[in-house]
């Protein structure tokens, strides 16, 4: 087991062996307006994209019910991303997956120590 000098570069440790195996190519459009922000390029990225299906929903009368949402996120690594920050209404792909999905920057934490996390809707 490694040991290490810090937390700091514990926790930096742990994202890069998460990203070598979790992360995919993933595409970055910045938007201004709706329409593509040329002042800011696109760039291609390796993150993580998460997505977790929420299958049961309990409504407040107590019946159970199942809804299909889901909640998706992306884990860019700090250390790794030299690109612009990313704001609310920007543009994700996720080029590796079946189908390409696209998505919609929703919120962005830049509060981590170790990685920009980004909540997304779908297109």
């Amino acid at each position: 087991m490694p040991v290490f000098e810090s937390r700091a570069q514990m926790l930096a440790s742990t994202a890069k062996a998460v990203d070598a195996s979790h992360a995919e190519e993933i595409r970055i459009s910045f938007m201004s307006g709706g329409i593509l922000d040329v002042a800011r390029p696109a760039v291609v990225i390796r993150a993580v994209l998460q997505s977790v299906r929420k299958d049961d929903v309990t409504p407040p009368a107590g019946m159970r019910t199942a809804v299909g949402a889901t909640r998706t996120k992306l884990f860019i690594e700090r250390s790794g991303y030299d690109g612009p920050m990313l704001v609310v209404g920007d543009s994700v792909r996720a080029i590796e997956r079946r189908g390409k999905p696209a998505y919609e920057v929703a919120w962005v934490d830049d509060n981590n120590a170790t990685r920009l996390i980004v909540e997304l809707n779908e297109r």
